[in-house]
């Protein structure tokens, strides 16, 4: 599971948490000499047909439509005739947004001093908490602040108190001010230069590569109503077969890995045959799983 695959030292936002163009290409070194690329057409045969698939494979992803995956990933992968899949939010490209997801890690990657956005937010929250009828900045930080293998507590607390704590609304005006603070007032042309365009996606799907979903505007599935869901369903897909209009079955990659009972049904009923998670580990290929698979973090590899 790949996202952001650039060259971090150097650049604007060196804090980004992402991968160097030198070691995606070692990584990619290490991969040919342990393992053989596969193909998700394997997985499918595997998983509906019961065909034999060879356990030591692995296949590439990549989320969130960047623009790092058109420069860097797709000449690189094309150079080593290694097919990559790729799963794209739809509304940043159709519409010239910066998605909120995209955003905090921009924030986060433009200011040092993480306690100086923490303060920021309690201020946000304490001026909007009864008009909002929410908590108080204290139980949210006391809920939320807890490290985990990639983020320190104060990460976690302004990555989900943004992301879906607070009431979208409320928490899409926080991100938006926070934004325009810490990083730029000029949303369209900061969009233009992170994500993908929809004529680079068909040129790489003509070269070879894979297009799935990754949701219309990239939230939490299982955390939206069922209309919600169904329209981050249909018009991604529609938006996916602009890229292939051949591509009949597709595969959904959960943003943020966030996925139930109802997110898998909606999926499927609407012609997807597989579901990408963000749990760690092998993929279990079977039909019961073929909407869970595992996949691994590009951290849990050498680069």
């Amino acid at each position: 599971m790949y996202h952001y695959v650039r060259p971090l030292k150097n650049s604007k936002y060196p804090e980004i948490k992402g991968l160097e163009e030198t070691g995606f290409k070692n990584q990619l070194k290490y991969f040919q000499k342990k393992f053989e690329f596969g193909e998700f057409e394997e997985i499918i045969n595997s998983a509906y047909h019961n065909t034999k698939i060879e356990e030591n494979k692995i296949i590439l992803t990549f989320d969130d439509g960047l623009k790092d995956h058109y420069t860097t990933v797709c000449p690189t992968l094309k150079k080593m005739n290694i097919k990559g899949y790729f799963f794209p939010s739809s509304k940043p490209i159709q519409e010239k947004i910066v998605l909120d997801v995209h955003k905090i890690h921009f924030i986060l990657a433009s200011t040092p001093n993480k306690q100086k956005i923490v303060k920021e937010i309690f201020g946000f929250i304490e001026k909007y908490k009864n008009v909002q009828k929410i908590k108080s900045s204290q139980e949210y930080y006391e809920k939320l602040a807890i490290p985990n293998r990639f983020d320190t507590k104060e990460i976690i607390f302004i990555k989900r108190i943004l992301q879906r704590e607070l009431p979208l609304e409320l928490r899409s005006k926080i991100t938006n001010k926070l934004f325009k603070k810490f990083v730029t007032e000029d949303e369209c042309e900061f969009s233009e230069k992170l994500y993908m365009s929809l004529e680079e996606m068909k040129e790489m799907s003509e070269s070879g590569m894979i297009f799935g979903s990754h949701s219309h505007s990239h939230q939490w599935l299982s955390h939206i109503n069922k209309k919600e869901l169904i329209d981050e369903i249909e018009i991604s897909k529609n938006f996916c077969h602009k890229i292939d209009n051949k591509n009949k079955e597709m595969i959904m990659c959960y943003p943020y890995g966030d996925y139930n009972d109802q997110v898998i049904n909606e999926i499927s009923k609407r012609g997807f045959i597989a579901g990408l998670t963000t749990n760690v580990g092998d993929a279990e290929i079977s039909k019961e799983k073929i909407f869970e698979l595992c996949r691994y973090d590009t951290n849990d590899f050498p680069r």
